[in-house]
């Protein structure tokens, strides 16, 4: 993982998971897209996806192909440049410090934050150029008629939930959040609301379709007998869609709408055919074998699933709102997301419809079942809806079925089953979903087939009774359902409906009793009410009992073995919980009525979650000057290392304490004590004390005591300036299940300490990380009034201050708030300009009107004694060099400045000539002394080129360092001019790799190569090169299963321009400006392109010869050479018992060419070439490597004689024209043949210069 940043970070690692998925053209360069059988490589190959977040920084994330998983965070302008990065699981959340309080305070949605979620749904940058959101207002009606905050698109309200889907646009990303973001609060306050009258903000995610002799199992054919079949009920449906033309749909369909963006309501999935014909299919196709539970019902259908069975949040919402308001009684929806308290949009949609109209919503529980409890999804956990789980034929819960308790109040849901296993129903035409019967049905099995049986029996008994309201339907199918008495109520609620008694039966009840969750010190008895409904004209006594498996004795009691509900009547029944002496762990049962002749049977549902054992835990953090710390810029993170969720995020109250009650266990508490500038934006020191493996058996108090802390820095043979430095941990629990870490990254203005760890633990490993430059500016005052400007600071930002280089004397001037009515008559050229930071003044115009005034330099000094914040941020490169100072010494140079003429000296360096990346660990905790020193026999040493094509290109790299048990690394970009060499001082031992980039390093585009991960030895010297000559399309040297078959699919992980580095590779996915063309054919017949290098495609049993052909093209103002690579690679191959290496060629260049890619004309010169299959495969052998120069881009060309050194070794030798009888470049094209007639032909155009 690498963190691209470009401010003060501070970082952190964690794990979590997330569903959702993305449409819309990318907004940063052209999308991935596919025709044919051409697909993106599957999710075990090397993938490189770039995200921007709500906060707009951008995230690339790298992972697969037996590699350590790299991430990267580049932050946007006016961040406050502090993020932590957090890690559980497979799940990486980037969190930038501006969201984390409103994460906290509920008001933004964590999964916005999580980028493995958002790239396994599609909202990488690569997919989608906006960042699909709902926003609920704060005030009634707001919704209909408040405008999109900048940068935004407000895409349809949402009335239901007083919100909107909105799409963030990526490119606005930063202006987006900054119309959010409430700036109000102090220095040391947390924000705690959003702005813009916005009261929250979710990611608009993606629900899916659940997949995984039932209308009589269900008492339909009863309520048919009874005269009730749904006619007259409008049901609507929500899913993928329908074939109106299937025969079991004649005259049935009333109405229908799409909520999908270009697709119609016609079902190209499946999914919502069959669930429409579980609820009101005629059955004309099978004879009536196939008829539907309610097949007098009418039928409303909203398409809000894709025909790939997804769909948004808010199109779902879109489609409720419309299916409520159209006069549905009943609304099916078999689909759900990811498990919530029901809270969340979708489940406030359905609260709220239910409310306005009365319809009844019968949701899917979930397939997620196998996992244990507490699995279901949204919008099923919503309190108003009819939640469903499955059961097989013979009413056994199928293991698929999600369960109860609902996350954060333990209620029981489902609340009702219903057949869900090898349903046969109504298979959409041209359609495979499930397992097709026949042309016209097909069996599916999941939550999403059960849950129209309830839709079916709830129109039935509307149409018996349509006054009821969905409250009323609701509890009479619950409470009428059949208990199976050996699964707990919170596998299936009240039990399997039962329309047939439902419709039969007058007397109803109370279908569920929550007692939620229960203190683990309670023991005060609790009584719920149970209330029973008798419709009829005669009383009806029921015999009262509760029967529950592992019901503890006692637990729950009733005061009465029977009851009477009189005729037209209600009676209660109190039902008594008692929960003395009763263990940890959930409970439930079935009360269940049953009248003398057993023809009336009420069911209830009753639960409760027992809380684990809590203690008083209380945490003490002091500050290193003993007073208590800042509320809001201090923190304390707890890991549960039990399970794996997110850590609490604590800050501790005015006298610096932190008061939980936590269960028994296992956790590691890291504090992070920090001290920042008054703006509240910019760290300036900060303590760490991490406690791991803490046993909590009882009540006890934890102090993070910062007087104990100790310095933490790096000392080198060189003098260096500190670019970045990093805290970390990574903190096991004892069983070794569960693992976490965190991550604080730091700009070079900010001290570390640490707290010495008291109890060293194995299951700790603590980490210092730093990256080191040469000093870059050094200014003073000479002469007479001399003095050192300390404070001293070049601005940053997008490209940020040119920088001086050798020692330059300048004057200094006043030129006020640096106003262009102040520079007026102001002798200032020449000289440097001494200017007062103002809120009248924007720094950019500040710059820029020195710069016009003829300045050679300018100061900005801090409105305010300290330093600055982290404002000194520049959109665009200056044209002067532009420093801050503090208000201090500002101060103190203007009061020079009125007795006397004032000279500065400043000395700097441009452009580093070394860096050192370093990475320190320690085992088991944090020792007291940690100011380390290295030596340069310590280190790896690397004297490393960087190859241009022109002078002054812009580019960046950045350098990831794993420590030992570390699962996931992060780096930060050090912005390069290229050509250029440096001395690179690596810290040697640890796993470590390196990404170049060519082009804007602030900018999306360019292109990135990434080494293959390495270790590097003490006293190693090496000398890489990056970006050099020839550049062109290959099969990376040192990727293993760079091109490989597995059963019937081929896999390609081509490099569309790669440099001669032989464990190089390029970063494939993230967005390039590369034009990449792939074609596929087998046997001389198309089978789809791409436009990435990257790509999978299907293969035939049988052997085939295949052709590939890849065309590049780069036209960048930053590249000259390899502006075009044409390859085409032709292979046969087919299937076998293991997975194969394809014998696809590649061919290597080695060309002695300076930095700049350029070689001498008008003399001989030498090509050498190797041609190769990629790593793993040894043969067959080359047999034959032909050569061609060209020096008009391939106009003509020249054959070239080839030398065999070895095999797949040639060397060319060849006489470069005069420069003025070419172009300036030299076009390589080659042909490669090996001896099972494997070919590559490749031309490069323009592959180096000539000088």
């Amino acid at each position: 993982m690498r963190v691209w940043r470009r401010r003060t970070l501070l970082g952190v690692t964690v794990a979590a998971a997330l569903v959702a998925t993305g449409g819309g053209a990318a907004a940063h360069g052209k999308p991935p897209t596919t025709e044919g059988g051409v697909t993106t490589v599957p999710r075990s190959a090397q993938t490189t996806s770039q995200v921007t977040l709500l906060t707009g920084d951008v995230v690339t994330v790298t992972s697969g192909a037996n590699q350590p998983t790299a991430v990267a965070v580049n932050g946007q302008e006016g961040s406050n440049g502090r993020t932590t990065i957090t890690t559980v699981g497979k799940d990486i959340y980037v969190l930038p410090r501006e969201a984390q309080a409103l994460i906290t305070a509920g008001r933004l949605d964590r999964r916005l934050f999580n980028v493995t979620g958002l790239i396994e749904q599609g909202y990488d940058d690569a997919r989608t150029g906006s960042i699909p959101l709902i926003v609920r207002y704060r005030g009634n009606g707001v919704a209909t008629r408040a405008a999109a905050p900048s940068g935004g698109q407000a895409l349809r309200p949402l009335t239901s939930i007083n919100g909107a889907a909105m799409a963030a646009d990526k490119k606005q990303a930063e202006s987006f959040w900054e119309a959010i973001d409430d700036d109000g609060p102090q220095a040391g306050t947390a924000r705690t609301q959003l702005a813009g009258g916005i009261d929250r903000v979710w990611l608009d995610g993606k629900a899916k379709a659940l997949l995984d002799v039932s209308v009589p199992q269900v008492g339909a054919p009863g309520a048919w007998a009874a005269g009730f079949d749904g006619t007259g009920v409008k049901v609507a449906v929500l899913d993928t869609g329908i074939d109106p033309n299937h025969p079991d749909f004649t005259g049935k369909i009333v109405d229908s709408r799409s909520f999908i963006a270009g697709e119609e309501v016609k079902d190209g999935h499946g999914h919502g055919t069959h669930v429409a014909s579980t609820i009101a299919g005629s059955g004309s196709a099978s004879g009536g074998k196939h008829k539907g539970v309610a097949p007098g019902a009418q039928l409303l259908i909203g398409k809000v699933l894709s025909d790939g069975g997804t769909g948004s949040d808010s199109e779902i919402i879109a489609g409720m709102e419309w299916a409520a308001r159209s006069g549905a009684k009943i609304i099916s929806m078999s689909l759900g997301g990811q498990g919530t308290d029901g809270t969340d949009p979708m489940a406030l949609a359905v609260n709220e419809l239910t409310a306005e109209t009365g319809a009844l919503f019968t949701i899917a529980a979930g397939n997620e079942g196998r996992s244990g409890a507490s699995t279901l999804g949204s919008p099923g956990t919503a309190d108003a809806a009819l939640t469903v789980g499955a059961v097989d034929d013979a009413d056994d819960i199928a293991d698929f079925s999600s369960r109860g308790p609902r996350l954060g109040d333990g209620a029981i849901k489902p609340e009702i089953t219903a057949p869900g296993v090898a349903i046969v129903a109504a298979r959409a035409a041209g359609t495979s979903m499930g397992k097709p019967v026949d042309p016209h049905h097909t069996s599916a099995s999941g939550t999403s087939m059960a849950t129209p049986h309830v839709a079916g029996a709830a129109a039935i008994l509307a149409q018996q009774h349509p006054d009821w309201t969905a409250e009323r339907l609701k509890a009479h199918l619950v409470s009428t359902a059949k208990a199976h008495t050996s699964d707990p109520a919170f596998s299936q609620g009240a039990g399997r409906v039962d329309v047939s008694r439902a419709v039969q039966q007058n007397v109803f009840g109370t279908g569920v009793v929550n007692y939620g969750i229960v203190q683990w010190d309670a023991t005060a008895p609790v009584v719920k009410q149970v209330t029973y409904t008798n419709d009829g004209d005669q009383p009806v006594t029921l015999a009262l009992s509760l029967r529950g498996a592992g019901l503890p004795a006692g637990l729950l009691s009733l005061d009465a073995e029977t009851v009477t509900v009189p005729a037209k009547g209600t009676a209660t029944v109190p039902v008594t919980m008692t929960p003395t002496g009763v263990a940890t762990g959930t409970y439930s049962a079935h009360l269940a009525g049953v009248s003398a002749d057993g023809t009336t049977v009420v069911s209830t549902a009753v639960g409760l979650v027992r809380d684990v054992e809590r203690f008083a835990v209380k945490i003490k953090v002091i500050g290193r000057d003993g007073a208590a710390p800042a509320l809001a810029t201090s923190e304390v993170r707890l890991f549960d290392l039990g399970r794996l969720a997110l850590p609490e995020v604590l800050h501790p109250d005015v006298d610096g304490t932190i008061a939980l009650s936590l269960p028994a266990g296992e956790y590691t508490l890291h504090a992070g004590i920090s001290d920042v500038s008054p703006e509240y934006n910019r760290l300036w020191e900060y303590t760490q004390g991490i406690l791991p493996n803490v046993s909590v058996k009882g009540d006890r108090t934890i102090t993070f005591d910062g007087r104990k802390a100790n310095s933490v820095s790096m000392r080198t043979p060189k003098p260096t300036k500190t670019d970045r430095a990093r805290l970390g941990f990574n903190s096991f629990s004892s069983d070794q299940q569960n693992r976490y870490g965190l991550e604080m990254w730091a700009g070079g203005e900010t001290s570390l300490y640490s707290i010495p760890t008291e109890q060293t633990n194995d299951n700790l490993e603590a980490y210092a990380g730093w990256t080191l430059t040469a000093p870059d500016l050094a200014a003073r005052v000479v002469g007479r009034n001399a003095m050192s400007l300390d404070d001293a600071a070049y601005f940053a930002g997008n490209g940020g201050s040119v920088r001086f280089d050798g020692t330059r004397r300048l004057q200094v001037v006043s030129a006020g708030t640096g106003t262009s009515q102040e520079y007026a008559g102001l002798a200032v050229r020449g000289k440097t300009a001494l200017v007062k930071r103002s809120a009248a003044i924007s720094p950019d115009q500040q710059l820029a009107n020195a710069v016009a005034a003829g300045a050679s330099a300018v100061i900005v000094y801090n409105n305010i004694p300290e330093r600055w914040g982290i404002d000194f941020w520049t959109r665009t490169p200056t044209a002067i060099p532009a420093m801050t100072l503090s208000g201090e010494q500002g101060g103190q140079l203007l009061e020079l400045l009125r007795r006397d003429r004032v000279t500065v000296e400043f000395k700097g360096v441009a452009v580093s000539p070394y860096s050192y990346d370093l990475l320190q660990v320690e085992k088991g905790g944090l020792p007291a002394n940690q100011r380390y020193r290295v030596r340069d026999n310590d280190l790896a040493t690397l004297r490393t080129s960087y190859h241009a094509s022109a002078n002054g290109t812009e580019g960046g790299q950045f350098r990831f360092i794993w420590a030992p048990r570390q699962a996931t690394a992060y780096g930060a970009i050090d912005r390069l001019i290229m050509p250029s060499t440096r001395t690179e001082y690596v810290s040697a031992g640890l796993r470590t790799g390196q990404v170049t980039k060519l082009g804007p390093v602030w900018a999306l585009g360019g292109s990135e190569l990434i080494e293959t991960v390495k270790v590097l030895r003490p006293g190693q010297r090496l000398s890489p090169t990056w970006n050099k000559s020839v550049a062109r399309t290959a099969l990376p040297a040192d990727l293993t299963d760079a091109a490989f078959r597995d059963n019937d699919l081929v896999v390609v992980q081509s490099s569309a321009m790669l440099d001669v580095g032989a464990d190089h590779r390029q970063q494939p996915h993230v967005i390039q400006t590369d034009k990449v063309r792939a074609t596929v054919h087998r046997n001389g017949e198309l089978l789809g392109t791409a436009n990435f290098a990257t790509f999978a495609f299907p293969a035939v049993p049988e052997r085939a010869e295949y052709r590939v052909t890849l065309d590049v093209a780069r036209e960048d103002s930053w590249w000259t050479t390899s502006t075009k690579v044409n390859t085409a690679w032709t292979f046969h191959s087919q299937r076998a018992d293991a997975r194969q290496i394809m014998p696809m060629l590649s061919v290597d260049y080695d060309v002695d060419v300076d930095l700049d890619n350029r070689a001498r004309a008008g003399s001989r010169f030498d090509i050498d070439l190797t041609v190769r299959h990629p790593k793993g495969l040894s043969g067959p052998a080359i047999r034959d490597t032909k050569l061609w120069v060209s020096y008009d881009d391939g106009a003509t060309w020249q054959f070239a004689d080839v030398d065999r050194k070895r095999t797949g070794q040639y060397e060319a030798t060849v006489r470069h024209p005069r420069l003025a009888a070419t172009n300036g470049f030299v076009s390589l094209r080659v042909q490669a043949t090996d001896a099972d007639g494997n070919t590559v032909e490749q031309i490069v155009t323009r592959a180096y210069q000539l000088r």
